[in-house]
């Protein structure tokens, strides 16, 4: 009996292992540095001006992205950029289609121009299980999407579970340079109309320019987390705050033997090394832990200047709710609690779901199998 449940606790071990190392990039990821998240608001006309006050670019290449489904190499390259002001989330991206490359695995060789862009022509349900339709990324042909954790707050909260998303905003432009914007993960659904974006394709690829107002993504990070995580929109324009995202490429293909578009690759900029001391490369690739690129608010205004961050002040008063006054007779002040969060989040499992996972029976029954199989090969050990 006891080697039976050692066998079984075993499989459940190698089960569970399988399940949280899905392959990702096969050499390790290099992360890009922070950068430096300063408040303008550049016109969102689908052409990127290097004069409207944008960041430095958040590199998309062969160190920075990782490889989560298909092993073909990556033959796609984009530079983005950050900006933001009290009322929208900026971004954009310049991204070059068709380069060169080659397979490692059989050493095929990918000429340069083989895999170019491609327009969408509706919503995506390529390599998707119609029995699970929030799989799928948005659009039918060459995808950009994004990951946002503002503040950090799902890695705070404890939202490092294989399936602990972030909201997800993806972007596929369709014929005639028509930009849509498509949410994922929550709430999903086609948002064009509540956000802007405008895109084009060029000589050597695409490229768009996006706003998305904080207002719903302040909602959306909510909604996902089924309110664990409150955010107070005036923290996110204090100088230091930190917006954790990541950027996703669904790079797609004409299928000539099949005669349609296919999916070549999907590559994203996830962390050197993720929240739970994994490697980057070594995780699921697309939940909250793989957010890869810190962008950190600039904002010197906000420490000295209580409008800067929509901090509010207010009166500091007795006990018996008179106002208190210093030696020259001015009331004295005090700024008020601007941030409200809830209890921290119980996640982590990779059985869970998308938001805060309770401690189940289903969990100590593993844990119950992980003690019994230590203690039966120890046993075992010692027999022979």
């Amino acid at each position: 009996m006891k080697k039976l449940c050692a066998i079984l606790a075993l499989a459940l071990v190698l089960a569970m292992t399988l399940a949280m190392t899905v392959s990702a990039g096969p050499h390790g990821i290099v992360e890009n540095a922070p950068i430096t998240f300063t408040k303008t608001t550049p016109t969102v006309d689908g052409t990127i001006n290097g004069d409207e006050g944008w960041s430095t670019s958040a590199l998309m290449n062969a160190e920075t992205l990782g490889y989560y489904w298909h092993q073909n190499p990556l033959t796609m390259d984009g530079n983005v950029k950050f900006a933001w002001d009290e009322e929208n989330f900026y971004y954009c991206a310049d991204i070059v289609e068709g380069l060169s490359a080659v397979r490692e695995a059989d050493g095929f060789v990918y000429e340069e121009g083989s895999n170019q862009f491609n327009y969408s022509t509706g919503e995506d349900w390529i390599d998707v299980d119609t029995n699970d339709p929030t799989l799928h990324y948005g659009y039918d042909g060459d995808v950009f999407g994004l990951m946002i954790d503002p503040l950090n707050i799902f890695i705070e909260y404890g939202f490092t579970g294989n399936q602990d998303y972030t909201p997800w905003y993806l972007i596929g432009l369709f014929e005639g340079d028509v930009a849509k914007m498509y949410r994922q993960k929550v709430n999903a659904g086609d948002i064009t109309d509540q956000v802007k974006v405008e895109g084009k394709k060029t000589d050597k690829g695409w490229c768009f320019e996006a706003a998305i107002p904080w207002d719903i993504i302040i909602k959306d990070v909510e909604d996902i987390t089924y309110s664990e995580c409150i955010i107070n929109k005036a923290d996110l324009f204090k100088d230091g705050a930190v917006i954790k995202t990541s950027c996703i490429y669904q790079d797609r293909f004409i299928d000539e033997e099949a005669g349609e578009v296919a999916t070549f690759g999907r590559y994203i900029t996830a962390p050197t090394t993720l929240a739970d001391g994994n490697p980057g490369h070594a995780g699921s690739g697309d939940n909250a832990m793989s957010c890869g690129i810190t962008l950190n608010v600039s904002n010197p205004a906000s420490s000295n200047d209580d409008s800067a961050t929509g901090d509010d002040t207010e009166f500091v008063t007795d006990e018996s709710g008179n106002a208190v006054t210093d030696a020259s007779g001015n009331k004295v002040t005090q700024k008020a609690t601007s941030k409200t969060t809830t209890k921290k989040a119980t996640t982590g499992t990779t059985t869970g779901g998308n938001a805060a996972q309770t401690f189940d029976m289903g969990i100590a029954i593993a844990v119950g199998a992980l003690a019994v199989s230590g203690i039966g090969l120890v046993a075992s050990k010692k027999r022979r």
